[in-house]
């Protein structure tokens, strides 16, 4: 087997003197075999803190690291207890990784108490100026044994089947959430869910990240030259990218163009540019699924309501919640 390999850690640099001793010795046993692997990873922001640490992860081939950024909020950051993400530049620190030779996925959550009505605007904002492409945006789901649950069990706000998982659902993090009743209401937490996957994963806008993140993205310095029968040369052809390309639901051009551009300006970062472009094939249907379901939960509310209590009708210029239910418009 040659190619990607991930390190299943839930912050990799939770003990950096213990990874700073290891990634030298993870380097010499690359080199003795000419690079047969590339890493990700997950670990905390901070990790754009420390230069050291971040060469010593290109020098061992890390590619890609996953960080939960969670929230543009610092309250919510707070109650969290993610403050290292309140003390710096969510954006800038991103960028940094970018230009250490990693890209950055990321996981972000939607239903917490201390959100604001402006949620949706500004974790869009915010992940578009980190021009982060993917991005696990889930709704937040009260697991069992956590410290939320507790309180929320306190709180009588649980719900009475908040434990229960259906077999096909096990592990969705994106369509159950909210198994609680939320501070804001729940048609209002939908709402700004729905919002933000129109946003984030409409083609071009997707696109426009994918480009950016190119712009930045440092892959100099790293060992390239793959052996004749490495299968990963095949990934990085002109055909497999058209193929890719052509399958994308949506947005072909644009992502053509992109490709194009990546080609002429940074040719190190193709195959990193073809992964993001195939994980859109995935990506751009799956978000409508979700959205769909959304839309199926937002339906539910409004059967429910009294019509009295029913929402204005969509583009009544007071009605915040008639604009969450609305399509977007790019």
């Amino acid at each position: 087997y040659r190619g990607h390999v991930d390190f299943v850690d839930d912050n990799l640099i939770g003990n950096k003197k213990a990874i700073k001793g290891f990634l030298p010795a993870l380097t010499a046993w690359q080199k003795a075999r000419d690079y047969p692997f590339v890493f990700s990873t997950e670990a905390s922001i901070n990790l754009a803190d420390d230069d050291e640490l971040l060469d010593l992860m290109r020098q061992a081939n890390f590619f890609g690291v996953f960080v939960g950024i969670e929230s543009p909020d610092p309250e919510t950051l707070v109650h969290m207890r993610k403050k290292q993400n309140t003390r710096r530049s969510i954006a800038e620190s991103v960028h940094k990784i970018y230009l250490h030779g990693m890209f950055v996925t990321a996981g972000f959550i939607v239903g917490f108490d201390s959100e604001k009505e402006a949620i949706a605007d500004e974790m869009v904002a915010l992940i578009e100026e980190c021009a982060i492409p993917v991005c696990m945006v889930g709704l937040l789901y009260a697991l069992p044994n956590t410290q939320l649950t507790r309180r929320l069990a306190r709180e009588g706000r649980l719900h009475e089947d908040h434990d229960v998982m259906q077999e096909d659902r096990a592990g969705d993090q994106c369509m159950i959430g909210i198994n609680y009743e939320p501070a804001r209401p729940l048609r209002d937490v939908l709402g700004d869910y729905k919002r933000i996957l129109e946003r984030v994963y409409e083609p071009t806008t997707y696109a426009r990240r994918l480009a950016r993140l190119i712009s930045m993205l440092d892959r100099n310095g790293r060992p390239t030259a793959l052996a004749a029968n490495d299968r990963r040369r095949r990934l990085m052809s002109l055909e497999t990218a058209r193929r890719v390309i052509d399958a994308l639901p949506g947005g072909e051009d644009v992502f053509r163009k992109v490709f194009i551009n990546c080609m002429r300006d940074n040719p190190e970062a193709a195959h990193d540019l073809i992964w993001f472009l195939a994980m859109y094939a995935h990506l751009g249907p799956f978000s409508r699924v979700v959205i769909g379901e959304v839309n199926r939960r937002i339906a539910q509310i409004d059967e429910a309501a009294p019509a009295e209590a029913a929402p204005p009708p969509a583009g009544h210029a007071t009605s915040r919640r008639a604009a969450a239910g609305a399509p977007f418009h790019s």
